[in-house]
């Protein structure tokens, strides 16, 4: 007997040996039990999640002669008869090739005949979005008002392009994507009962690439199966796909990281030159960078795909060498290299040229201009008009030059060097304290963001008001009462406390109160204070008040 695929030989023949799709199973098996059978059904999903098995199961079921649970019995003459494709009440056609009006005609010629030797007679369409709009419409009639005895099922991949009408008059079910557990368990049940050794590993890699569609993975099983019929093995799986294993594309991604092109482009040539895909393998580079986006926004390693747990840990060191902006840059930018290399004559240099300037480019210093933006905003709360900003507000061309697009976060040794040091002189007392306080304000603003830079939003809103006893007194305007609560918190508070006593070398705490409006207006400083220190920020030349 010649060779039957995985997929054929293993397809479900009740409705309980459906993967996936228990909410489709449920509801069909209640309709048969219960005799409430509709006359037309669509079924709709990506490849290989069971439509067609669904429809032929269906067939069986409302035609089966010892129909007890809902599941035919796949015993009696009417299922055998189905199952051995003799039965002559349960038509099978591809809507790909019989699209026309005049196929369309003739099935509805014949569906007026009843059964020959069936309860129903069963059409069973398959791809019908691929059926001509004549076609549809030759349809629509029959589809409408069907014989008693005529049951349509019609199966489709792009349920979109079927014309509302049709819609309208079917029953639709919507099958899912099968999970990776379910088809790595539907696997392993078939290698045992086939009696052929499968490293788990192996298993999730053929799962992870089917893309929620069983018949993939058992096509991809099949091919492994003939390939080393004693193990399946990583490895194996590997060369047969002609992808890159996941080690390699950590290799590579942790190279783009750190900027190493050298390494990067040796891997890289490496791999292309065993003559792996291209594009599929831009596609696993930027899935590893997703990957790390979706571990570093949750924390969970559940939703990464193609990762086991020995990878997630290795996924977990890189974690925090990026950014969530620098992320999701990199991953724009490769989606579009991958576009570019679908449609460019020579994709590989593309490729390269990509990864090269992917890890050279530039960005402008965004905190600079934050920097300058806050000038204008307070110059406008103040009524003042201000010509020009100094141009230590804004970043020049050198400094915007220097800063990388996206750049690994600064481990502790180089963020300790922009804190003041151990060296630096302690206060006094609460009159130096302060000194030290107001008129370096920006550099104390500066170590609070190196520590947290939602801290910064909650520091910066705030006042320093005086310094007594060893403890910094800090105010918040009344409209900051959000800013104040959490200045106020436990793990806040502590945490500026510390950056203060760094910062004064000297053993402080910290106290925040609100501003009251009688308050505000004691404090409340005359548009001439205000002019004078514009002036003394930006320069009497700068500064003009209307």
């Amino acid at each position: 007997m010649s060779h039957q695929a995985l997929y054929r030989k293993y397809r479900s023949k009740t409705f309980d040996e459906l993967i996936g799709q228990q909410h489709v199973v449920n509801t069909l098996k209640n309709q048969i039990l219960s005799n409430n059978i509709a006359h037309a059904y669509l079924f709709c999903g990506i490849r290989g999640t069971g439509k067609t098995s669904t429809a032929k199961i269906l067939a069986r079921a409302v035609n089966c002669t010892d129909n007890t649970d809902g599941n035919p019995c796949n015993q009696c003459e009417a299922c055998k008869s189905i199952l051995d494709e003799t039965n002559m009440d349960v038509i099978e056609m591809d809507a790909a090739s019989n699209n026309g009006v005049e196929d369309i005609r003739e099935l509805r010629d014949k569906v007026r005949f009843m059964p020959v030797k069936s309860k129903y007679k069963v059409y069973i369409i398959d791809e019908v979005h691929m059926l001509s709009k004549g076609a549809f419409n030759a349809l629509l009639k029959t589809l409408e008002e069907p014989p008693a005895h005529l049951i349509f099922i019609l199966a489709t991949t792009e349920p979109q392009k079927i014309p509302a009408t049709i819609l309208s008059r079917c029953q639709r079910f919507d099958l899912r994507r099968i999970t990776i557990d379910d088809i790595v368990k539907n696997m392993r049940n078939i290698c045992d009962e086939m009696s052929v050794e499968a490293d788990d590993k192996a298993l999730k890699l053929i799962a992870a690439n089917a893309d929620g569609a069983m018949r993939d993975a058992l096509s991809i099983l099949d091919r492994c199966m003939t390939f080393n019929s004693d193990r399946i093995k990583y490895e194996d799986v590997n060369e047969l796909l002609g992808i890159v294993s996941f080690d390699t594309i950590i290799e590579v991604c942790g190279h783009i990281i750190n900027k190493n092109i050298k390494n990067s482009m040796i891997l890289i040539n490496d791999i292309l030159n065993q003559g792996k895909d291209l594009q599929f393998f831009i596609e696993e580079i930027i899935t590893y960078f997703r990957n790390l986006l979706i571990l570093k926004t949750t924390g969970l390693t559940e939703n990464l795909l193609r990762v086991s747990e020995d990878n997630a840990e290795n996924l977990k060191k890189h974690v925090d060498l990026l950014n969530i902006d620098e992320i999701v840059s990199v991953i724009g930018r490769l989606s579009d290299t991958l576009l570019e290399c679908k449609r460019s004559i020579n994709p590989r240099i593309l490729f390269e040229a990509r990864i090269i300037s992917l890890m050279e480019s530039t960005q402008i210093d965004v905190s600079a201009f934050e920097k300058r933006i806050e000038y204008l905003e307070n110059a406008m709360k103040n009524g003042v008009s201000v010509k020009e900003i100094p141009k230590s507000a804004a970043p020049s061309r050198q400094e915007a030059a220097s800063k990388q697009e996206f750049t690994p976060k600064q481990d502790k040794k180089t963020v300790k060097a922009d804190r003041p040091s151990e060296n630096t002189p302690a206060v006094a007392g609460d009159d130096e304290a302060e000194k030290r306080i107001r008129e370096n304000w920006n550099d104390f603003l500066k170590l609070v963001r190196i520590e947290n830079v939602a801290l910064l939003a909650i520091v910066r809103e705030s006042n320093l008001a005086y310094v007594k006893q060893n403890v910094v007194f800090f105010e918040f305007d009344s409209k900051f009462t959000f800013h104040y609560t959490a200045a106020n918190q436990e793990k806040n508070k502590s945490k500026i406390k510390e950056i203060l006593t760094g910062f004064l070398n000297a053993d402080y705490d910290v106290s925040f109160a609100l501003k009251s409006d009688k308050d505000e207006d004691k404090s409340a400083k005359s548009m001439d204070d205000i002019y004078e220190e514009m002036k003394n920020s930006f320069g009497d030349d700068k500064v003009i008040l209307k």
